[in-house]
């Protein structure tokens, strides 16, 4: 068991229900899909939402107990924009070629973030 799951028993719950959420959620998707004439394309790139999801999952809930937004808070959100555009650009069928600016702004976004989010002395 490390640290963090010693400072904070409920972690492993809160992971694993959201985990339990984004899988059910993904099979209900599935379950449309093929009963009502609904396609996703490439609907595999779904579970790679399922790290985003858990990064938000942990973010608020550490805002929630704190009681404020945190520097981890903020980075967890932001870190996690990159990998919610790629699965975008895929479950949306988006040309790699127009819409590679997106990763410049998230990258500015993450900056903006940290600096923000930086204790000063």
């Amino acid at each position: 068991m490390n640290t963090e799951e010693k400072t904070n028993p409920n972690k492993r719950k809160d992971d694993g229900m959201t985990t339990g959420l984004i899988l059910i959620a993904v099979g209900v998707i599935f379950l449309v899909m093929q009963y009502g004439g609904f396609h996703i394309h490439n609907w595999w790139a779904l579970f790679i939402l399922i790290p985003v999801f858990t990064a938000w999952n942990r973010a608020i809930r550490t805002s929630i107990e704190v009681g404020k937004i945190t520097e981890e808070s903020v980075q967890a959100v932001t870190g996690s924009l990159f990998p919610l555009f790629v699965a975008a650009i895929f479950l949306f069928n988006w040309d790699w070629g127009r819409v590679w600016p997106g990763f410049i702004i998230i990258a500015g976004v993450n900056a903006l973030a940290r600096a923000w989010g930086q204790k000063s002395d």
